[in-house]
């Protein structure tokens, strides 16, 4: 097998020559492969391994799409074990965010917007030294630093960036010069799935879809990214700033329409109770719009104003608002557009529904894609969300885990269903969730659907739990974040608060720290409109409206948070899921088969019996 691919490491895991063989069998064929791939399979090596070997002797680039920089070291590690152990001559490359990458002063605080603008200007005006540097054609260092770094590569992100200072030249053009003399390309999602970006990534970097094999990791996040980064938002909030910018900057003529944008905004939402949404027409707006001015000639305005505004202030609600303005006119299928009256502001959606509007000829184009995650079940769920075609090979494989070493209950004793969320209601979890959590011999995560319901719990949990609690807070920063998970594992005793989808959900390695995770409720989005629009038009498409736009997104989350207390074959854990709907067979279903998942009322003692279990296995091992 070793020699057939190029595999980094010395054994093959179990298991893991079966994910070998299918994404070979899927490149040789130029078919695609979606496959469900639990923690402990060696993702990153079985994917890698066929691809460079179909690649490495023909004109086909390998594109590693990730949405976490962590993630990017992996693979950069992985590359260089391949070249040392096969003595092979390639490049790879590491690619992050542009604007994480400048070399500007303030660049790191604007907004992906703002950035763009404020780069394309400096750019144009020949403002912008680093940029100016890297395309006089007889830069020697350039060409001194490119050679160099092909010798060593691959690099860092973090070190291209810091050769790049010390040569002053932009990095971000660097990395695309250095992409485009690559074999392999690691970088985020948007680089090749949103649409803008992708056409300015392949002209830069002269390689082609249709000569490309794309292995995409944690799948399970690309629908709602794909989702996000195509969605467009007007509030009145944006308005008021931008007529701050306005009048700061004497653009006079457009502060008066400002004022008229936000009146038409408020017209359009006066019939709205606050805490009400409506569905609204695509042609209704752009009336309002015209009556204020010629839409394109708004645009224009707007825009020829941010530019100005960027260049004192780095950020421009002025720019915003050309941006959701030049999207509104398009996208009728697979878009909603959604008024909504919050406490205190309107807002104006033009919200993307169907991902496969970005995904879907990418994929058609590219010679293989394989989609890759430990939560990406039910797998033709994906096959149908994304727009891949029908002779897709799809897999749901296994956990490579000792079965004897994962505890798996549902305790059907509670709900956090908003129609029984009550005082008493909270009582009751907070005193099976520090029941359990003190009878674990070690730390525990206890993951709840929103930071309001945490909140209200643990009045009562903190209390009553005699461990050391940590709460999670809304918005941390990674380094906040950093600091909150090193002070959580110097404990031994101690228990986690967070969030379904915080900054803890998914996406930690926390090996042999976690003893239980306790996911508290159903991480269901909230009812609203935009939810309904999404159940109605995957009914609509699918007939699987309610799977597709609600039960199955919260489940991934469930899984998720369930997937942080097993990262090792040596980790051994109790999950627990603490809500009485995950019985009902729509969601009960839905969980893996190989997780043995039991329900259960006599939960302590199970727990207790597990764990003493374990210490007894340890004992005589």
């Amino acid at each position: 097998m070793n020699k057939e691919f190029f595999f980094p490491h010395e054994k093959i895991r179990p298991v893991q020559d079966e994910l070998i063989a299918l994404v070979s069998n899927a490149i040789q064929n130029k078919n695609h492969a979606i496959i469900h791939a639990p923690t402990g399979l060696g993702k990153t090596a079985a994917s890698i391994a066929p691809a460079l070997k179909a690649a490495v002797n023909k004109d086909i680039t390998i594109f590693f799409l990730t949405s976490r920089h962590t993630q990017h070291k992996i693979i950069l590690d992985t590359l260089r074990d391949i070249k040392k152990k096969f003595n092979l001559d390639f490049i790879a490359s590491s690619i992050i965010g542009k604007k994480w990458m400048c070399l500007q002063p303030g660049a790191e605080i604007m907004m992906t917007n703002d950035f763009s603008e404020f780069c394309r200007t400096l750019k144009d005006e020949g403002k912008c030294d680093f940029y100016t540097n890297i395309k006089a054609k007889d830069n020697v260092k350039k060409n001194h630093l490119l050679e160099e770094i092909k010798k060593s590569s691959p690099l860092p992100t973090e070190k291209i960036i810091e050769l790049c200072k010390k040569n002053n030249i932009c990095p971000y053009e660097f990395s695309m010069l250095l992409a485009s003399k690559s074999k392999v390309i690691i970088c985020d999602y948007y680089y090749l799935f949103s649409p803008g970006i992708s056409e300015t990534f392949f002209a830069k970097t002269n390689k082609s879809i249709q000569d490309s094999i794309i292995i995409v990791d944690e799948a399970h996040n690309l629908p709602q990214r794909i989702r996000s980064l195509l969605t467009k938002k007007l509030s009145d909030r944006m308005i008021k700033r931008a007529l701050k910018e306005a009048k700061k900057y004497d653009f006079d003529d457009l502060a008066v329409s400002l004022v008229e944008m936000e009146s038409a905004l408020y017209r359009l939402a006066q019939e709205l109770a606050v805490n009400d949404e409506k569905l609204i027409s695509k042609e209704l707006f752009l009336e309002k719009v015209e009556s204020i001015k010629k839409y394109e000639e708004f645009i224009a305005e707007l825009k020829s104003a941010a530019e100005i505004v960027r260049e004192n202030q780095k950020k421009s609600s002025i720019g915003g608002i050309a941006a959701f303005l030049e999207a509104w006119p398009y996208g009728d299928i697979g878009f909603t557009r959604i008024l909504s009256k919050k406490d205190s502001y309107v807002v104006l959606t033009h919200r993307c529904l169907d991902p496969s509007i970005a995904t879907k000829d990418i994929i058609d184009a590219s010679d293989t894609t394989i989609m890759m995650s430990g939560t990406l079940s039910p797998v033709e769920m994906y096959k149908d969300l994304l727009g891949f075609p029908d002779k897709t090979i799809t897999q749901e494989f296994p956990s490579p885990f000792p079965k004897k070493n994962t505890l798996a209950l549902v305790i059907p004793k509670t709900t956090t269903k908003f129609t029984k969320r009550n005082p008493e209601q909270y009582l009751r979890i907070a005193n099976i969730c520090a029941d359990i959590v003190d009878r674990v011999p070690g730390n525990a995560a206890i993951f709840f659907p929103s930071y309001y319901l945490r909140n209200e719990i643990a009045k009562f949990l903190e209390t009553r739990c005699k461990k050391t609690v940590f709460n999670e807070q809304p918005r941390l920063t990674k380094e906040e974040k950093q600091e909150l998970l090193d002070k959580f594992c110097k404990y031994k005793n101690a228990v986690l608060l967070g969030v379904a989808a915080g900054s803890f959900g998914e996406g930690i390695d926390l090996p042999g720290v976690l003893k239980s995770v306790i996911v508290v409720g159903l991480p269901l989005d909230r009812p609203d409109l935009e939810t309904k629009e999404l159940i109605k038009y995957y009914d609509n498409k699918f007939s699987k409206g309610w799977d597709y736009g609600y039960i199955m997104p919260a489940l991934t989350k469930t899984m998720q948070n369930a997937g942080r207390c097993i990262r090792t074959e040596k980790d051994k854990g109790a999950l627990v899921f603490l809500d009485e709907r995950y019985t009902w067979p729509n969601y009960f279903r839905c969980f893996p088969s190989d997780w043995n998942l039991k329900i259960s009322i006599d939960y302590l003692e199970e727990i207790k019996g597990f764990f003493s279990e374990q210490q007894s296995l340890n004992n005589h091992q």
